[in-house]
């Protein structure tokens, strides 16, 4: 695979300009896919424009002045995703990773307390080793917890420590963020899930819409806890 990426062949999910320049910086193999991702020295240039260059924002990260889930981050081609949170202590800046209605990763300004925490969806479980169950979760991560959790449910976890604070199902009613699909970026209570007895996948209803199930990403249990990009 090749370590080069150019900016016209960049991801859709990315906001930044395709003719500007010729080259575009390839985020390291991290959490996120390279699709759902974007690499830490463009956020800093390209969404939250605290840099002029890519040297300048090498030089802020070396320097230890930016940090990803409340640690302190200085690889530039660190992958950045969905629900992940960026601070700029120095500044007294934080944000939140989210998704507008283009499918294009945006960079959501948050409260100091709301950086204190994460939202991580659980894509898998398997019983490991003493009985102990370990969640697989949608940043590549995994954590061990005794309670019950179902795949398609959403921790609420502390950062840093990445303890669990709640755990928000996926049932009737629960706002959830629509994170593919023509409705992407929509964040809308659950209204039924259609499990499907084929290889078709899952489908979810919304009031207004369906999506598949896949899509459907549940942020609160009865009042969203991130606010819908209006971009």
């Amino acid at each position: 695979m090749s370590d080069h990426l150019k900016r016209i062949t960049a991801p859709r999910s990315w906001n930044v300009g395709r003719k500007s320049h010729f080259w575009a910086t390839k985020p390291a193999p991290g959490p996120h896919s390279l699709e759902g991702s974007v690499p830490l020295v463009m956020v800093l240039r390209d969404y939250l424009h605290v840099c002029d260059n890519a040297r300048e924002a090498r030089r802020v990260l070396a320097d230890g002045r930016v940090m990803v889930d409340q640690r302190v981050v200085r690889d530039p081609k660190r992958s950045v995703g969905l629900m992940d949170v960026v601070s700029l202590p120095a500044a007294k800046a934080d944000y939140r990773c989210l998704l507008d209605h283009h499918g294009r990763l945006h960079f959501s300004e948050i409260k100091a307390t709301e950086a204190k925490w994460k939202l991580l969806r659980v894509e898998g479980k398997k019983t490991v080793r003493g009985g102990k169950t370990q969640l697989n979760l949608h940043d590549g991560s995994n954590l061990l917890y005794e309670g019950a959790v179902a795949t398609g449910d959403v921790l609420q976890v502390a950062l840093p420590g990445r303890k669990i604070k709640k755990v928000l199902k996926f049932d009737k009613g629960a706002p959830a963020l629509v994170t593919g699909g023509a409705h992407v970026g929509t964040i809308a209570p659950l209204k039924e899930a259609l499990v499907t007895r084929s290889p078709r996948p899952n489908i979810v209803y919304f009031t207004e819409f369906e999506t598949l199930k896949q899509y459907a990403f549940v942020v609160g249990a009865k009042k969203a806890l991130v606010t819908e990009v209006s971009a």
